[in-house]
């Protein structure tokens, strides 16, 4: 009877193509998961960037007109944005000695804004002029009367319009050490990036034709540092005196 089997060199062909079959496979599930470990990551470099833009121009939006800077307030920062949020805003009139004013929020009353200040028609980061501490302040049928200040008013609003704010709570948005960071008047400074971003953050103060505008030119990279997307916005501030 005939022996049947598989000579040594069958067998050395048969495990050399399987090699060969086992490493093409490797390495077109290695290309698939470096393909999606890269689309992943550049996903989660949009999906930062765009919440970033999107949550400083929000808070600048809505930002004391005229009253912004690209000052560095931030020690060890490289650039920052500085402004001041509208915590309410109205209309007001000269009565006498007294500034009358109403505000925009219903339930408003003498004790929310006592304590803060009351700016009308800024034109500097920290005005000198028109800018009013709210103390002894009363309110008849939600008009409120801030007394004897009238005649301090060295320049009017076109629209009648003022704005009040916490002097004491700046809001900074700073590029430090790689991060955008948020940092306010309670000293709290919040990271609201992760690490590998780049560029600069910058104010071009008002003219006569046009309002202030804040410039974000950012660039975000990948975890690895061999990838970098940049992102370029000009935020408008709307609000007007």
């Amino acid at each position: 009877m005939k022996a049947k089997g598989f000579t040594l060199i069958e067998m050395v062909m048969t495990i050399i193509v399987g090699a060969i079959l086992v490493l093409g496979i490797a390495g077109f599930i290695q290309l698939g998961a470096s393909g999606y470990s890269d689309t992943v990551e550049r996903q989660r470099i949009q999906t930062q960037a765009k919440f970033l833009i999107e949550k400083i121009s929000r808070e600048v939006r809505h930002a004391v007109p005229n009253m912004l800077d690209d000052l560095i307030t931030l020690t060890g920062a490289d650039s920052c944005v500085n402004f001041y949020p509208i915590l309410s805003s109205g209309f007001y009139a000269i009565s006498g000695d007294d500034i009358q004013f109403i505000v925009g929020q219903e339930g408003v009353t003498v004790a929310d804004i006592t304590g803060l200040n009351f700016v009308i028609n800024p034109t500097e980061a920290t005005p000198t002029n028109n800018n009013f501490a709210l103390t002894g302040v009363t309110s008849s049928n939600d008009t409120f009367l801030l007394p004897g200040q009238a005649a301090a008013i060295t320049g009017h609003s076109v629209s009648n319009r003022h704005y009040i704010f916490d002097q004491s709570n700046r809001v900074s948005y700073c590029l430090m050490n790689g991060q955008v960071v948020r940092f306010d008047g309670n000293n709290r400074v919040i990271p609201i990036s992760d690490m590998g971003v780049s560029g600069q953050l910058s104010y071009v103060p008002a003219t006569v034709q046009r309002n202030g505008i804040v410039h974000l030119n950012l660039a975000f990279s990948n975890q690895q540092g061999d990838e970098s997307t940049n992102y370029q916005q000009d935020v408008q501030v709307l609000n007007v005196p």
